[in-house]
């Protein structure tokens, strides 16, 4: 069947290509069983199955639909460089939009912060940055320091180091034997909280937590410490105000470098540009941004380095160099994708509107807590979640909203709410309300 013609299908060709699905089609974080809707078409926050229903999507394609579904700025983009120069290489050669990108991202960040290295995915872009850490103080004359720390509840990919830097059964069981050299730090949440209201023995682990783990492992054995400004996938936790900076502050007294991982929070999404800037005068060694880069429209996500980070590999003896990459690292339509994308979130001062409608979407979202199951509602700027008391009816509300024709993401016990940056205040409101029905319908059952 042409691909141009399935907007158009009729039932039967949708029920034919639902059967090639479920014989051929292997799904990402998926039970082998699962039955997916085929969708055909995206316009703005809404999806369309091929039974032409239209869901508002809350989950935004798993935040990669910064812009929504089809941003004619972006298609054009994308078009004009397909017809010039789909890509090349560059390891032996540079493209006009790799560049612009790579100088734009310099001026989106704090000054120190100035060289960007292309990756294809948030889990490539942390296996870049891992290996860019431990080859820098190898390269420094420190070839003991391998360690990079992170956040027990961290989540910074799907391959083997990513998986080894978190501390999710869940995730890591089975991909053993993981590659060696990381450490968990407790996330810095209090698990007796609920809501507004702080447990009488509330007891939220501090950065502390990092020094204390660099002396015990000794720091001349520690690379780097990893960490999310806002924890995505690990349940939408945001960290606890001064968190970041006084993580400087401990990488800084041991001279270990601090990498961000913002290919979830960054460019836009939790209401400043970035999510480490949430604590003022906080600068990383290395930052990851991806998922809104190029709005889901191209594969593509990035590593910047400082340029004392960089400078050091001119040392390497090897090559000179960075002795890592992909075929289409910094591929040429993702550069142009990703530079429009980004003149849209500059031109539409779409990280304040994220923080504008954040405050409206957690105040809305606020109301749940009126069901009893409902344990805690959270979030920054358009990131919201909504936890349950288990899992099993985290899944169940997310499948009434699907019903009702709004998208939301279970992770667990918690509901992930992140929009397009694009929705207006109404659709916000309708997603809480969805999100209300749902709940109720699903806790009437529970009785």
């Amino acid at each position: 069947m042409p691909v141009d013609a399935i907007s158009d299908m009729v039932p039967g060709q949708a029920r034919e290509l639902l059967g090639w699905d479920r014989e051929h089609l292997w799904h990402p974080w998926s039970p082998a069983d699962a039955r997916w809707p085929l969708m055909v078409r995206g316009e703005g926050c809404f999806v369309t199955d091929a039974g032409g229903r239209r869901y508002l999507d809350a989950r935004a394609c798993t935040l990669n639909a910064a812009l929504g579904y089809g941003h004619p700025a972006i298609i054009e983009a994308v078009t004009a460089q397909m017809t010039r120069l789909m890509t090349y290489d560059l390891s032996c050669g540079a493209t006009a939009p790799a560049i612009t990108l790579a100088r734009r991202l310099a001026g989106l960040m704090p000054g120190p912060l100035t060289r960007t290295f292309f990756t294809g995915s948030g889990s490539e872009a942390t296996e870049a940055a891992i290996r860019i850490a431990r080859m820098y103080h190898q390269l420094i004359g420190e070839p003991g320091r391998r360690v990079v720390i992170t956040l027990h509840d961290g989540y910074h990919g799907a391959t083997l180091a990513a998986l080894a830097a978190t501390g999710s059964e869940f995730r890591r069981a089975g991909a053993g034997p993981l590659p060696e050299g990381f450490a968990t730090i407790r996330t810095p949440r209090c698990a007796a909280c609920v809501g507004e209201v702080p447990h009488e023995q509330c007891e939220v682990p501090g950065p502390g937590d990092v020094a204390d783990m660099i002396a015990r492992i000794g720091a001349g054995q520690v690379a780097a410490v990893m960490i999310e400004p806002v924890l995505g996938v690990g349940g939408v936790i945001p960290l606890p105000d001064g968190y970041l900076a006084g993580a400087r502050q401990a990488c800084d007294e041991h001279g270990v470098l601090l990498i961000a991982d913002e290919v979830m929070s960054g460019l836009g999404r939790t209401g400043r540009m970035f999510g480490f800037q949430h604590d003022d005068g906080v600068v990383p060694d290395i930052v990851t941004t991806g998922k809104h880069l190029t709005g889901g429209h191209f594969p593509l996500t990035a590593v910047t380095t400082t340029q004392a980070v960089y400078g050091a590999f001119a040392g390497d003896p090897l090559l000179g160099g960075l002795r890592h990459g992909h075929t289409t690292s910094g591929h040429a339509t993702g550069c142009a994708a990703a530079l429009a994308c980004l003149d849209v979130i500059d031109r539409d001062g779409l990280a304040g509107r994220a923080r504008q409608l954040g405050t409206v979407l957690l105040g809305e979202l606020g109301r749940l807590r009126r069901h009893p199951a409902v344990r805690d509602v959270r979030g920054r700027g358009l990131l919201a979640g909504v936890e349950l008391a288990s899992d099993a009816l985290a899944g169940q509300v997310a499948e009434q909203c699907m019903r009702r024709g709004v998208l939301v993401r279970p992770m667990g016990a918690v509901m992930q709410v992140a929009p397009p940056l694009v929705i207006t205040e109404d659709q916000v409101r309708r997603v809480a309300a969805v999100m209300d029905q749902a709940c109720a319908h699903v806790m009437a059952g529970a009785r």
